[in-house]
């Protein structure tokens, strides 16, 4: 694949992770969550070994990541889940679910969450889905809104009411070009 320079951080490979990788890649989701923060709220067992577990999400999908190629740094991941995996909560037949897109605090509003979005959006259609489908918290506008951009629409009758102390989430469907 070929880089591609941003002007605020230098150049970036998004590529699928290698095995050696998958700890350092469940290490940055939970950075890209913002969980090593100080004062942040740690999630719950479960979504912390969801976080952390991306062998499991390279075994079940696609395990993306965004390297810095200066430095060989990873600073982006997302996960791209076929209907039918036990990691997928929102996917229907003939579509792909994009999960734990995550780049650290220090590489944001750099184009890496658009770049990782894109080449989900065409490992998807490649791989023959009908559609990419992903959730988002409620509150998380600023996500929402990139997704928009891109042209992912808000399914609300797709959305399922949460029990407290889960966060409700909002689903989006991005429609993808037939193949051929």
């Amino acid at each position: 694949m070929a880089t591609q320079a941003t002007a605020a951080t230098g150049t970036y490979v998004i590529r699928e992770a290698r095995h050696e990788e998958y700890d350092a890649v469940g290490r940055l989701t939970y950075e890209g969550f913002g969980h090593h923060l100080p004062g942040a709220r740690q999630p719950d067992d479960e979504r912390l070994e969801l976080l952390l577990n991306a062998t499991a999400r390279a075994h079940e999908g696609v395990l993306l990541v965004a390297e810095d190629a200066r430095t060989g740094t990873l600073v982006g991941t997302a996960s791209l889940l076929p209907y039918g995996s036990y990691l997928s909560r929102q996917a229907a037949e003939g579509e792909v679910e994009l999960r734990l897109l995550a780049v650290l605090p220090e590489t944001r509003r750099t184009g890496l969450g658009r770049r990782l979005l894109n080449e989900a959006a065409r490992l998807a259609a490649e791989q023959g889905a009908k559609r990419v489908v992903l959730d988002t918290a409620v509150d998380n506008e600023p996500s929402q809104s990139l997704y928009r951009q891109l042209g992912y629409i808000r399914r609300p009758e797709r959305e399922k009411p949460r029990p407290a102390p889960k966060v409700q989430l909002v689903v989006y469907t991005l429609d993808l070009p037939a193949r051929g």
